[in-house]
C-alpha cells in the first residue's frame, strides 16, 4: 500500500504551463542591468533595452525547459551525504533561510540572529537524521557586512558534512568558486559533484535583479545548482486567485531559467514556489495557510508536468511561538504538499511566517518528517503482513506481545517510535512535569554535545584553505570547539 495523490487534472496542468509561457511572450519579463539581454536577444527574445522587459517566446521558452535536467546529485561531503533529485526519488527536507531574528530557546527573547546561531542551528541540523540538505537558516546580523558572506559560507562548510545552499546571492563570484576548488580539488570536480548550491529569487511580479542574475550565471556555468526561486503574494504581488497565483510564479520561474539556459545550457535548476496570501483583515504575510499548500500542490506538479525538480517550504507556519497553531499548520501543510511528491521541502526550524528561527522546533520538525515520510511511505500487504496465521493462533481473548513477529516488525520500524511526542498517562504526564517543548530543548542541547564530539566534516589542510579564503582565524575556531 501507498498513498497516491493527484491535485491535479492533465488538461489542468497543460493550461497552467501554456498559460504561464504565453505571458513570458506577450508581457515579458524585466531583467533590468543583466548582461544576458543582448544573448536573450541573440536567441530570439524581443528586448526593450530602456526597460529590461524581454518577451521570450514560446520556442525559446521550450528550448530552455529541455536544458534543463530532471535528475542530479546535490553533493554532500562523502557520498553517503549527497541527495539525488529525481522523479523517482523521494522527496528530501530542508531548512529555509535567512531569517534574521532569533527566539532564544534559554532566554525567552527574540532578538536578532547571530554567527553564534548560524553555528548552532547548522550544527544541530547536521546530526538530525530527517533533515538531508542544509540552508543557510540565519543572517549573521553581529558580523560585519562586508564580511558576513564568507564567514557564512566557512561556517555552513565546516559545521555540516550535508549539501549546503548559499540563500542570499553571492557577491564575490571568484570567493566562491576558489571555495568549489577547495572542497572538490578542481572545478571539474566540484562540476561531478556540486557541494553547495545557491538561490535565485524573482522580484514578482515578473521581474529578476539583473546584476543578481548575472552572478547564479556564471556560478551555474560551473555545474552550481541554481534554487530559482518565486514568493508571490496572492492578493498583493500576484493576482488573488491561486491559479493565477501558479500561472504567475511558474512564469517567473521559466523567465529566469530561460536567461540561465542561454548563458548556461544544461544549468541544474530547480523550480521553487514559495507562495502565501495577503491576509485582507490584518495587512499580514500568511505562509502557513492552507491555500499555500494548495498552490504548492499545483506548482509542484506542474513543475513535474514540465520535466524540473520542484521545492515548496511545506513546514511553514505564521504562528509566533512553539504552539498549537504551530503544529497545525506545519502539519497540515507538510501533509498535504508531500501528497504531489516534491523533490525538496524547507521551512524546517521556523516559525513566524519564516521570519524567525527557533532551535527546539528543528527538533519537532525532524519528528515531522519521520511522520510524513512513514505516512508515504510503503506498507506492506502480504501473506506474511494480513497475519492470518498468527490471528488463528492466538484466537479469540488471546493476545500478541508474545508473538516473535512483534518484536521483529517492531524492531524493523512497522510502528514509528516518536522522540518528542508525549504517550504518558495523564498522570504519568503530570508527575514527569514536563511538555513537548520542553523535550525537545532537552535535546537540542544533548545533538549539539554529539555534534561537538564529532570529527570535522573537512580535513585540516582544506578548513586552512578555506580560512584564509574566508579571512577567518582557522586556529581560533578550532580552539573555540574544544572549549
Amino acid at each position: 500500500m501507498k498513498a497516491r495523490t493527484a491535485w491535479l487534472s492533465e488538461p489542468e496542468k497543460s493550461r497552467i504551463a501554456d498559460q504561464a509561457i504565453g505571458l513570458l511572450g506577450s508581457v515579458g519579463m524585466r531583467f533590468a542591468g543583466s548582461r544576458l539581454l543582448p544573448l536573450l536577444t541573440e536567441h530570439g527574445a524581443k528586448v526593450d533595452e530602456p526597460t529590461g522587459i524581454a518577451r521570450l517566446p514560446r520556442e525559446l521558452v521550450e528550448w530552455a525547459l529541455a536544458q534543463c535536467p530532471r535528475s542530479f546529485v546535490m553533493a554532500g561531503a562523502t557520498l553517503a551525504d549527497d541527495v539525488v533529485l529525481g522523479q523517482d526519488e523521494p522527496f528530501h527536507f530542508s531548512p529555509s533561510g535567512c531569517v534574521a531574528k532569533t527566539l532564544d530557546f534559554r532566554t525567552g527573547e527574540r532578538r536578532a540572529s547571530t554567527l553564534t546561531d548560524l553555528r548552532e542551528c547548522t550544527a544541530l541540523m547536521d546530526v538530525l537524521p530527517q533533515l538531508d540538505l542544509m540552508w543557510t537558516q540565519v543572517s549573521a546580523t553581529d558580523v560585519p557586512l562586508d564580511r558576513r558572506e564568507l564567514v557564512e559560507y566557512f561556517t555552513m562548510l565546516t559545521e555540516t558534512a550535508k549539501h549546503v545552499t548559499f540563500v542570499d546571492c553571492p557577491t564575490e563570484v571568484d570567493a566562491v568558486l576558489h571555495i568549489a576548488e577547495v572542497l572538490s580539488g578542481n572545478l571539474d570536480s566540484f562540476r561531478e559533484r556540486p557541494r553547495f548550491s545557491t538561490v535565485c529569487t524573482a522580484a514578482s511580479p515578473l521581474q529578476a535583479d539583473g546584476p543578481a542574475l548575472d552572478v547564479h550565471a556564471a556560478l551555474a556555468a560551473h555545474g552550481v545548482p541554481i534554487e530559482v526561486y518565486s514568493m508571490t503574494i496572492a492578493g498583493a504581488t500576484s493576482p488573488v486567485t491561486l491559479a493565477g497565483t501558479v500561472v504567475q510564479g511558474l512564469a517567473e520561474f521559466l523567465g529566469v531559467a530561460t536567461a540561465l539556459q542561454v548563458a548556461a545550457p544544461g544549468a541544474r535548476l530547480v523550480f521553487c514556489f514559495g507562495s502565501g496570501v495577503l491576509d485582507m483583515r490584518r495587512a499580514t504575510f500568511s505562509l502557513g495557510c492552507v491555500e499555500s499548500a494548495l498552490m504548492g500542490a499545483m506548482a509542484t506538479e506542474v513543475g513535474h508536468y514540465l520535466g524540473v525538480p520542484t521545492l515548496n517550504p511545506g513546514l511553514s507556519t505564521d504562528s509566533n511561538h512553539a504552539g498549537l497553531q504551530t503544529g497545525y499548520e506545519k502539519a497540515l501543510k507538510v501533509a498535504g504538499i508531500c501528497g504531489a511528491d516534491p523533490d525538496i521541502v524547507t521551512g524546517w526550524g521556523l516559525i513566524d511566517s519564516h521570519n524567525t528561527m527557533y532551535l527546539p522546533q528543528s527538533v519537532v520538525d525532524n519528528e515531522i518528517a519521520a511522520m510524513v515520510r512513514r505516512l508515504y511511505g510503503s506498507v506492506e500487504v502480504s501473506d506474511a503482513t494480513l497475519a492470518v496465521e498468527s490471528i488463528a493462533r492466538v484466537g479469540p481473548g488471546g493476545g500478541y506481545l508474545g508473538e516473535k513477529d512483534t518484536a521483529r516488525r517492531i524492531r524493523a520500524g512497522e510502528h514509528l517510535q516518536p522522540s518528542v511526542s508525549n504517550r504518558l498517562s495523564y498522570d504519568k504526564w503530570i508527575a514527569e512535569g514536563t511538555t513537548e517543548n520542553d523535550v525537545a530543548g532537552d535535546e537540542v542541547e544533548r545533538l549539539l554535545a554529539v555534534h561537538a564530539a564529532k570529527n570535522p566534516c573537512l580535513d585540516d589542510g582544506r578548513i586552512d584553505a578555506l580560512a584564509a579564503l574566508c579571512k577567518i582565524d582557522a586556529e581560533g575556531v578550532r580552539r573555540a570547539r574544544r572549549e
